[in-house]
């Protein structure tokens, strides 16, 4: 009897530990390990601000924007949640040289705006890849910086949807990331209380310069 026991148990022992390692693998999958970096990133955009209202059926509008070029840079924290998933807490400053003309005069639509953004970051293969593709969205929070000047249109703070994608390129010291970021406007930023909707988007080409 005590021979059987022992052949059954030295038969078992493999399964025991495979089980006991894939247990302990997933509960490591499912770890949340908060592994913070800090980088910067320069970039240039393209202003989308659009128009949404019209006056009559012949679809005139009380403000026509022109939009034009203009750049960005900004800082941000990298922070590992899982392997293939971190949170992006952004702040960028914008400058931009879109106009409006209302009332036959020309003025500067937020020549000067502070984004705050906190977008999730997918990466479609695992981190220790050289070049890595991937995702990242999120809500932002556009603030004009316009002050008084009266050559400016006045606006107002405003949300946005972000989604962009990127390659993360492992140079060793740091990681070089191009993106293609797309932000929709989601509220007016128009200042004063009027039916008039004016929404800022834009679509920008940023260079990230990740830490290790």
């Amino acid at each position: 009897m005590i021979k059987i026991c022992s052949v059954l148990f030295a038969l078992l022992m493999p399964f025991l530990t495979f089980s006991q390692d894939t247990g302990s693998e997933n509960k490591e999958s499912l770890t949340i390990t908060i592994k913070p970096k800090f980088g910067f990133n320069i970039g240039a955009d393209y202003s989308l601000a659009q128009n949404y209202s019209s006056v009559d059926s012949l679809r005139t509008y009380p403000s026509s924007i022109y939009n034009a070029p203009g750049f960005r840079l900004g800082v941000f924290g990298d922070i590992k949640i899982q392997q293939r998933f971190t949170l992006m807490p952004k702040a960028e400053l914008s400058f931009n040289y879109a106009t409006v003309q209302y009332n036959a005069n020309t003025y500067k639509l937020d020549p000067l705006n502070l984004n705050f953004m906190l977008h999730g970051k997918i990466n479609f293969t695992n981190r220790e890849n050289k070049i890595n593709p991937y995702c990242t969205f999120g809500p932002g929070l556009r603030l004009p910086l316009n002050g008084n000047d009266g050559g400016n249109y006045n606006t107002n703070s405003a949300w946005s949807a972000d989604v962009a994608l990127g390659l993360d390129f492992d140079l060793d010291w740091f990681y070089l990331s191009p993106e293609i970021r797309y932000s929709y406007g989601l509220t007016n930023i128009k200042a004063e209380d009027s039916w008039e909707k004016i929404r800022g988007s834009y679509v920008a080409f940023n260079l990230l310069f990740t830490g290790k």
